[in-house]
């Protein structure tokens, strides 16, 4: 198959990604004048962390209850973040969360309220200290509601598109080249681009992700001159393996102190617990967050269920056994009651049989390094949602994704109008746009692979390299088996025969993706947050700040920016 553009398509800004993030950038685009297309690899509101269809819902931080501020929301994000996030983006954050709630709640989305006295139900979010923001449930109405506001707005949405490079003039991004939804080659000719293309939990082996998230925004920036940063904090949340698979799973109910079983039938955190802590005390900690963190004892119990895992002590589900007490079912506790309903609504009876889960990438905390316009530091790029990094630090405060979604979403919709307004489409010749398909990709030695297989390699690699439990000798296992798949791999060969050609793009994500994270593990000799290494298992003050990756002259290099707070 040859690489020839067949066709052109032009707009002001292409936004490539449709979850929250994307729908936001086109709004405010929109309404600012511009001229918006979306792309998408899959149909709308079925892509993305945001429209994941395990979890119940948005959970959206917003200052709606007495005693919170936009002060005490950026001082929780500061100190969750460990001293990894940017002041100046952890600022606009909590500034401008609230009205980003509430336009949503004027495009007609409906956050919980307590139907006796109107007021909105909310709870202290994951590594929070005030009870912060709310949920609004139901995915089906949350894809309805946001397409009705796109169309209202008449934004042009085309889904089955594969990205496979940018197009840049210079050091300007001018565009992007793709398969389109008959596996056409197509140059969308646009005045800037803004990448929604969310994270990149699908190269784990367990995800809590649609099959699009393999980091292709991250690897589209990087080899157009971005930077990316804080890749190595990604949040790992319990997830179930049985009796259905990827269900999220809701923290809330560990302080009703369920057991945690291995095959054996031996209780795995009396294995990994110190004498000097107890089981409840562990659950109660590791009630008040989702994600794994190793700032607190809670830490124990991630830890016992991807080690029994790695040990060969897991059920074939891959999960740990989970059983709660009938005590559980006198718990009227909103968030219980809820949590207990929308499990029975799966099948999953958490008292009678049981659950299995283990630990699933969720989010990533890092992204494309942004700044306050959400620009990339390439000209005509921007980025937003999980693609984008600097808001969050090592942990990120729960309901802090969608909010980031909303503002920064809105700040790149905003920011790359305004951009657009000023200037005429480049006249760089379509034979250019295909050169930098062919520079991007072009590699000596390998073959043809099957792409599949590499992909479930990749999963594993990383899951047992580069998630929970980190160290020396796993990052450089991790690293060389990646290696002999990209040795194997050439891209063009792939191209050139007509073979899978629609995941080529994905697998090259795939092995420049999991070379950052584990290069970024090897780099940091500490522990912050979700980045826990047992060779060395402190927090050191010398790694307080961010690091950064770029390339140069092709080769994966790294920057560390130290925190000034």
């Amino acid at each position: 198959m040859s690489l020839k553009v067949e066709y052109e398509c032009t707009t002001d800004i292409l936004i490539i990604g449709g979850g929250a993030a994307g729908i936001k950038a086109a709004i405010k685009a929109v309404e600012s004048g511009a001229e918006v297309l979306i792309v998408s690899k899959f149909p709308f509101g079925r892509t993305g962390a945001t429209f994941y269809p395990g979890t119940p819902g948005w959970g959206m931080n917003a200052i709606i209850f007495e005693g919170d501020s936009a002060d005490y929301y950026y001082e929780e994000i500061l100190e969750a973040g460990a001293g990894a996030a940017n002041r100046s983006l952890a600022r606009i954050l909590a500034d401008e969360c609230t009205a980003r709630f509430h336009e949503l709640e004027d495009y007609g989305l409906e956050f919980s309220k307590d139907p006796l006295t109107g007021e909105y139900n909310g709870v202290i979010p994951c590594f929070g200290k005030r009870k912060r923001g709310s949920s609004t449930y139901g995915m089906d109405k949350i894809r309805n509601v946001m397409w009705t506001q796109l169309k209202k707005l008449n934004v042009s949405v085309r889904t089955g598109i594969n990205i496979i490079s940018l197009v840049m003039d210079g050091e300007t991004c001018v565009g992007a080249v793709g398969f389109d939804e008959l596996s056409h080659v197509v140059f969308f000719r646009s005045k800037a681009v803004i990448l929604c293309t969310g994270g990149g939990c699908g190269i784990y082996k367990y995800g809590l992700a649609t099959p699009d998230q393999t980091g292709d925004g991250y690897m589209l920036a990087l080899d157009a001159g971005a930077r990316l940063t804080n890749l190595e904090f990604i949040q790992f949340i319990p997830g179930l393996t049985w009796p259905v698979k990827k269900l999220l799973f809701q923290e809330k109910n560990l302080d009703t102190i369920p057991t945690f079983t291995n095959r054996n039938g031996e209780d795995i955190l009396k294995k990994y617990l110190p004498s000097n802590i107890s089981v409840e005390h562990c659950l109660i900690e590791r009630a008040k967050h989702g994600p794994f963190s190793n700032a607190t004892i809670s830490r124990y119990l991630d830890i016992a269920m991807y080690e029994e895992w790695l040990k060969g002590l897991a059920f074939d589900s891959g999960g740990i056994h989970v059983h709660y007490s009938p005590k559980v079912l006198e718990d009227k506790r909103w968030v219980i009651t809820a949590w207990l309903n929308w499990m029975n609504e799966r099948g999953v009876d958490p008292v009678g049989q049981g659950f299995d889960m283990i630990p699933h990438a969720q989010c990533f905390n890092g992204g494309i390094y942004i700044t306050e316009d959400a620009g990339t530091g390439v000209p005509g790029l921007y980025a937003a949602g999980e693609t984008a990094g600097g808001p969050h630090g090592a942990d990120r405060l729960g309901g802090a994704a969608i909010a980031a979604t909303q503002v920064f979403g809105a700040r790149a919709g905003l920011y790359a109008a305004k951009y657009a307004a000023g200037r005429t489409h480049s006249q760089l010749s379509i034979k250019d746009a295909e050169a930098s398909v062919y520079d991007r990709y072009q590699k000596k030695g390998g073959g043809i692979v099957d792409i599949k297989k590499a992909f479930e390699e990749i999963r594993e690699i990383m899951w047992r390299n580069g998630a929970i439990v980190r160290n020396e000798v796993r990052c450089r296992e991790g690293l060389a088996q990646i290696s002999r798949i990209e040795s194997a791999f050439n891209p063009m060969a792939h191209f050139e025969k007509g073979c899978q050609i629609r995941n080529v793009s994905e697998l090259c994500s795939y092995i420049e993706l999991g070379k950052c994270i584990l290069q970024l593990i090897a780099y940091r000799k500490e522990s912050r947050g979700p980045h826990y290494r047992d060779d060395y298992p402190e927090m050191n003050d010398a790694y307080r700040g961010m690091a950064t990756i770029y390339k140069k002259e092709g080769e994966i290099k790294i920057d560390f920016i130290r925190a000034d707070y």
